[in-house]
């Protein structure tokens, strides 16, 4: 899925960079383009393991329901 969504991108951008004039604007829209995706592709990958790594989703809400659950 992530080497699908890549290739999208890669090629939405170079149909974007194909026919841009060069000049200071289009470069920094694609400079800001491409941190803005490498920054979601990166969130896309690392909650792919929630409960490790920078950005971890805390389990006590899990936990709870599972006591509520477990109740007769």
């Amino acid at each position: 899925m992530i080497v699908m969504l890549v290739a999208w991108l890669m090629l939405i951008f170079a149909s974007f960079g194909y026919r841009a004039p060069r000049n200071a604007v289009v470069a920094a829209s694609f400079i800001g383009s491409a941190a803005l995706i490498a920054a979601a592709i990166y969130l896309i990958i690392d909650m792919d393991v929630p409960f490790s790594g920078p950005i971890q989703v805390s389990a006590k809400p899990l936990q709870r329901v599972l006591v509520e659950i477990q109740r007769p």
